[in-house]
């Protein structure tokens, strides 16, 4: 199928989606993630791929809800509470928007082929997913008072705020690859690493934009370099390679998705910022 018309598809979905939740989902940049899912996985049908670009609609409204609309750290620990609650015991919570469209997603996702298998490691990585998120909302209210975090490496250990194990686990739970259980540990370490890629390349992107705004948190806040950020993106982006390669030799489409996560997102990154590219773009300005 080309990549244009699943594209097409999964917009029309999203779109379908984002209007029952048009509080939380209705500014996010579907288009531009509809793109995104669908250059990765193009192999694979709209069916497929429906809640892997929920997810990462649902994960970029998590963030933006978190950023612009939650005033307190007992406010993000109850809404992170309640979200790993629906993870972890598939029950349902209408108290807020992201709660009650993460509901509808995790029951869908839970009837997909290799979700009971991994719904333990989906569990622990989500949470530390809202780990890193609480990291970045508690360093950024830090910095606005002048007494921010400065360890880049204290940072990278929360780079799952990126969210991209977060939004490329459905594309596990979703497959009919039996090898994929087989070579979990290594696909699961390569994405770890991927991530990291993903936080810094991501941080570069938008720093030019972060450094002006209340409550940001990026690597290049923590007494780095442009040019250190570079260098540590090619070491984690080698060491994603190399775990692969033996995998993508031998014909593993697991293992080639996260090639394409990491070269998509990083040469996304070089060029643009996700905000702003599609329904959340400012047309009044």
């Amino acid at each position: 199928m080309p990549v244009t018309v699943l594209a097409l598809e999964l917009l029309a979905d999203l779109r379908s989606w984002a209007a029952q939740y048009p509080q939380v989902l209705a500014a996010t940049p579907i288009e531009a993630l509809a793109i995104s899912t669908a250059a990765i996985s193009p192999w694979r049908g709209a069916d497929e791929l429906r809640l892997p670009a929920r997810m990462y609609v649902w994960a970029y409204a998590l963030d933006d809800h978190v950023e612009q609309n939650v005033r307190s750290l007992d406010e993000l620990d109850d809404l992170f509470g309640r979200c790993d609650a629906v993870v972890r015991s598939g029950g349902r919570d209408d108290s807020h928007p992201l709660l009650a469209s993460l509901s509808g997603w995790q029951s869908a996702l839970e009837s997909a082929p290799l979700y009971p298998r991994l719904a333990g490691l989906w569990a622990a990585r989500f949470a530390e997913a809202l780990r890193g998120e609480r990291y970045d909302w508690t360093a950024g209210r830090a910095r606005d008072r002048g007494d921010g975090p400065s360890d880049p490496e204290e940072y990278l250990t929360y780079a799952a705020s990126s969210n991209a194990w977060m939004t490329h686990f459905p594309r596990w739970a979703t497959s009919d690859r039996g090898d994929l259980l087989d070579n979990l540990p290594v696909l699961d370490s390569a994405l770890e690493a991927i991530e990291v890629a993903v936080r810094l390349s991501n941080d570069l992107a938008t720093f030019e934009r972060e450094r002006s705004e209340p409550g940001q948190n990026n690597i290049l806040m923590y007494d780095t370099s442009p040019e250190w950020v570079r260098g540590e993106l090619a070491r984690h982006s080698r060491k994603a390679r190399e775990q692969l390669k033996a995998l993508v030799t031998a014909g593993s489409a697991p293992a080639v998705e996260l090639l394409r996560l990491l070269d998509w997102s990083v040469t996304f990154y070089s060029g643009a910022d996700f905000r702003g590219w599609g329904s959340d773009r400012d047309l009044t300005g």
